[in-house]
């Protein structure tokens, strides 16, 4: 199944935003912590300008805090984008994993080296089948998350640009004051704001 979402800059504080969904009727029926830590085997290639394929070619150990239940993971994610870098759509492989520290030595001994650590919270709101998730990522800042259920394994590029431009309407419907257009990708812009030119 390929599913398409959509991560945008929050324009404003993150109570701001609870208090216009609450007055709306959404409720918080999640808390989290998750920190990601991205490794790859090709460190010694990374530079500003093929961030999106190191990352095609990285594997991350996901701990996730789900309000005090915890998940390990083993997760390859591959992110298709257009020429502009949007994100058209996400496939996701995830393995459980007992022993995280364990698995980061198997893939240090097999050449991987560690290239970013993206550690946030997440707070989920939800009314009427809509989830939509603030994340508060360390180094970025606020944003917000809108997944759509839909496969989209067989739709076109145009079909999938037009079902986000809904996305990100359906955000805005709400009151919600965001960034608009350009997918943030997190761990690609904290490696960004690491390299040094």
């Amino acid at each position: 199944m390929k599913q398409i979402e959509i991560t945008r800059y929050l324009l404003e504080t993150e109570e701001n935003a609870f208090d216009k969904l609450e007055k709306q009727g959404f409720k918080l029926i999640r808390t989290s912590t998750i920190e990601d830590k991205y490794l790859t085997s090709k460190i010694r290639e990374l530079t500003k300008d093929n961030i999106q394929y190191i990352l095609k070619n990285s594997v991350l150990l996901r701990y996730l805090n789900v309000e005090g239940k915890e998940f390990k993971k083993i997760t390859y994610k591959y992110k298709n984008v257009d020429k502009d870098e949007n994100i058209i759509s996400e496939t996701k492989i995830n393995i459980n994993c007992e022993d995280l520290s364990e698995a980061k030595k198997l893939f240090e001994n097999l050449g991987f080296e560690l290239l970013t650590i993206v550690k946030y919270k997440v707070k989920v709101y939800e009314k009427n089948g809509i989830e939509l998730a603030f994340q508060n990522v360390e180094g970025l800042g606020s944003m917000i998350e809108y997944e759509n259920e839909e496969d989209f394994e067989n739709k076109n590029i145009e079909e999938i640009k037009k079902a986000k431009q809904k996305m990100e309407e359906k955000i805005e419907s709400f009151g919600i004051l965001i960034e608009k257009g350009n997918d943030v990708k997190k761990a690609k812009e904290l490696i960004e704001k690491s390299i040094k030119d």
